[in-house]
């Protein structure tokens, strides 16, 4: 039997090599599907450049990544079922892990300590001890409050011998125009936006390395081996990128300018703050101890007991992808 071989022009061999050089194949008709909610920010990174360099793909997995405006709102539409898989820092997963459905976190990509405390330069404050009976604007329950309480109880003061009151991050000009407000507390990209806004009034306030917060990967729990398959090459995919943005970060800021309509002068301020590593440390649940506490405290929620952390941390997947990555003890 003779066996016949087309042969394709010149110019198909061309578009065929872009699109390989590309990552632009189209996934296999048997991929694992997933939808992954990523929350729009710069420490996403390590997925938006899973997703371009096909390191997804090579798993077998046809991702669609589904932006939320934050973690908060990702993990939300993973405990409504209507994505696989969503990324959210440590604050969301404390407070969902009071509620009734349960999730797993799977790995650690990104940690960073970027809540600053914002001061007016004609206010006379020079350290957290100064802001004793001033006026700072902050959002409750957010990463802003617990870093100003730590920043206060560090200082030798109780958070209620501050003034606080509540800060809307989607309207920070109207703080910023408050000049009864003196100081506030916020996390990224909303610090950057409040000292645009403030120009040359704008200090920032040198505040103790207290809290690092951690960018995760969640799953609903209970899942199949199948499911846990998945995840395993996930993970696979996401070790890669979490290599390639450390090792060519100017190639990832230029992805996160394309993706999120970032500058390139912001992009600068902030990346020095961001740590990206694939793990599973008991850091995290210490993390997670201390802000539950910290809630239950102020009243954010109606528990009076803290969670054991162990049941909402599953170290198979990453075991199998980066052992040495797994500090949890179990």
């Amino acid at each position: 039997m003779t066996l016949r071989l087309t042969l394709m022009r010149p110019s198909v061999w061309a578009l065929l090599l872009v699109c390989w050089g590309a990552g632009l194949w189209l996934p296999a008709a048997n991929a694992a599907s997933i939808t992954i909610g990523v929350s729009a920010s710069p420490m996403s990174i390590p997925f938006y450049v899973a997703e371009r360099r096909g390191f997804f793909r090579d798993e077998g997995l046809d991702v669609v990544l589904v932006e939320c405006p934050t973690g908060s709102v990702c993990l939300s539409q993973l405990l409504e079922s209507k994505v696989r898989l969503a990324t959210a820092s440590d604050l969301p997963i404390m407070f969902r892990s009071f509620d009734s459905v349960p999730f797993k976190v799977l790995a650690t990509f990104a940690a960073s300590q970027d809540v600053k405390l914002i001061v007016r330069a004609n206010a006379g404050i020079r350290s957290s001890k100064d802001l004793k009976g001033r006026q700072v604007a902050v959002a409750r329950g957010t990463a802003g409050q617990y870093v100003l309480d730590l920043a206060l109880l560090a200082a030798g003061l109780d958070p209620r011998e501050v003034s606080t009151v509540a800060l809307d991050t989607k309207r920070l000009d109207i703080a910023a125009a408050n000049t009864q407000t003196e100081a506030f507390a916020l996390f990224q990209p909303g610090a950057n936006q409040m000292l645009k806004l403030l120009g040359p009034e704008a200090v920032v306030l040198p505040i103790p390395r207290l809290y690092s917060f951690s960018f995760n990967l969640v799953a609903l729990a209970g899942q199949t081996a199948a499911l846990d398959e998945d995840h395993v090459r996930v993970l696979r995919a996401l070790a890669r990128a979490v290599d390639a943005v450390r090792a060519e970060p100017d190639v990832a800021k230029s992805m996160l300018r394309e993706r999120l309509n970032m500058d390139a002068a912001e992009i600068a301020l902030l990346w020095p703050d961001y740590r990206f590593a694939l793990g599973l440390n008991q850091s995290l649940i210490a993390t997670l101890e201390s802000t539950a506490r910290w809630a239950i405290q102020e009243q954010l929620v109606k528990a009076t007991a803290v969670p054991n952390y162990l049941d909402f941390i599953d170290i198979g997947p990453l075991k199998r992808v980066r052992p040495s990555a797994v500090t949890v003890v179990k």
